[in-house]
């Protein structure tokens, strides 16, 4: 009986690594600058969080920053809805915030 349950765990454990392998870790910290930087380090973490299908684009007319943050929005697309996104970026360059908006996620990958 536990011949079964240990290559029952051997299973579980393979398919779980390798599963783990498909969704690569996104760095949440990266050099940033300036507000540019950060909008940039945002849209790659968008990018990498949703789908493929999924067209992100910056709005530089809401985006702004403080003396402690940026904070970043951003217009997501899809060949079904449309909805937005807000990220801030610390001046450090981590993501210490981020969320999506009126749009139904379709992530790849779990932070």
């Amino acid at each position: 009986m536990w011949k079964y349950q240990v290559l029952i765990l051997l299973i579980l454990s393979t398919t779980l690594n390798s599963c783990s392998d498909m969704f690569e870790r996104f760095e949440m910290r990266a050099d940033v600058a300036e507000i540019g930087d950060a909008m940039e380090h945002c849209k790659s973490f968008m990018e990498h969080i949703l789908s493929e299908d999924v067209q992100v684009f910056i709005d530089e007319k809401s985006t702004r920053e403080t003396l402690e943050h940026y904070d970043i929005y951003l217009l997501l697309y899809d060949a079904e809805q449309e909805g937005w996104a807000q990220c801030r970026v610390n001046h450090r360059g981590e993501i210490i915030f981020h969320a999506i908006r009126d749009f139904q996620q379709k992530g790849r990958s779990f932070q």
